[in-house]
């Protein structure tokens, strides 16, 4: 019994790939996030910033560039 014969039906072989459709690659977005949110606890309960500083950065980078300017409340 060869124990790889299994696995010749997950060949990567190109010429016999179908291409992926729309279904799978938001299956594939929805498991990104969903390991992004499990890596982020993990940060989160060995006592450390879910965020790098340069993550942090590059969202408020973004933020500033999507975001409208909203003129802080008055106190």
């Amino acid at each position: 019994m060869d124990p790889l014969g299994s696995l010749d039906s997950f060949s990567t072989d190109r010429r016999h790939a179908e291409r992926a459709d729309s279904t799978s690659r938001r299956t594939r977005l929805r498991l990104r996030d969903l390991c992004d949110e499990v890596l982020a606890s993990y940060r989160v309960a060995t006592g450390r910033d879910p965020l790098s500083a340069i993550e942090r950065d590059d969202a408020r980078a973004l933020l500033g560039r999507v975001a409208p300017r909203v003129p802080a409340p008055r106190r």
